[in-house]
């Protein structure tokens, strides 16, 4: 197996990275294979078991491997070649590219809005508004606007053009001080507002798909609040649903 080694940078993750690459492109059928033993991985990464052990954590969770004792780690290729999972993406638009769409982002009406957002509770008057469009052939395929709560989007205010061209998640923290732990996603096949509809230039009566997001950071606070309309029919939109 070709595994390459990963310096001390954002160990985790590269360590993470170079795993679903090595499972991604082990067998040409996606068949599942064994990996090899906890101590034989962290020397070929260079990396302490400890950091290892991390990895695959993380990867199990994800559904890529299954670890059971005196069965070893199971990796499913399948599952680690599987693009635009909406329950592990990254940034929306990054998930896009990750899946081979090549979008055309739109940033539109970025800019306090001082009004309340009910999603950060009753003592909100004001939050950091982004909205975007992506494009692919000429077609509006999803529209997404993305509230920052002003407790912590306020110290940013010189920053903030910054969200033309990066997600809200680096936004939070890279200017905000504060980082997205998960979140928790309400899902709904809806005929879109008025508002929506011209944006995304759909017929009257046309459903999209969407997804009304309130993003956590480590401490439990609700930090930033997404809304997310999807065309439907163009982009293979997938979910994993783990048994505990």
């Amino acid at each position: 197996m070709n595994i390459l080694r990963v310096d001390n940078k954002q160990l985790s993750y590269k360590t993470k990275r170079a795993l679903l690459e090595l499972i991604c492109s082990s067998t040409h059928d996606g068949t599942p294979f064994k990996l090899p033993n906890e101590d034989d991985l962290s020397h070929r990464l260079g990396v302490s078991r400890n950091v290892l052990r991390d990895a695959l954590a993380s990867l199990e969770e994800m559904g890529v491997v299954t670890r059971r004792r005196g069965k070893g780690t199971i990796a499913n290729p399948q599952i680690a070649n599987a693009t635009f999972r909406l329950d592990t993406a990254p940034e929306l638009f990054e998930a896009m590219q990750e899946a081979g769409y090549q979008p055309e982002i739109e940033s539109l009406n970025l800019g306090f809005v001082f009004r309340n957002d009910p999603a950060f509770g009753p003592d909100s008057t004001s939050y950091l508004n982004t909205e975007k469009l992506a494009w692919l052939d000429g077609e509006v395929v999803v529209y997404c606007a993305d509230h920052i709560d002003s407790r912590f989007a306020s110290g940013a205010t010189d920053s903030i053009l910054a969200l033309k061209k990066m997600g809200h998640y680096q936004f939070l923290e890279q200017y905000c001080h504060t980082s997205m732990a998960y979140t928790l996603s309400h899902i709904d096949a809806i005929i879109p507002p008025e508002e929506v509809r011209s944006l995304m230039q759909l017929e009257e009566g046309v459903p999209v798909l969407f997804m009304d997001d309130h993003v956590y950071n480590f401490d439990h606070e609700i930090v930033a609040h997404s809304m997310i309309y999807f065309r439907s029919g163009v982009l293979d939109l997938k979910f994993l649903r783990k048994n505990w």
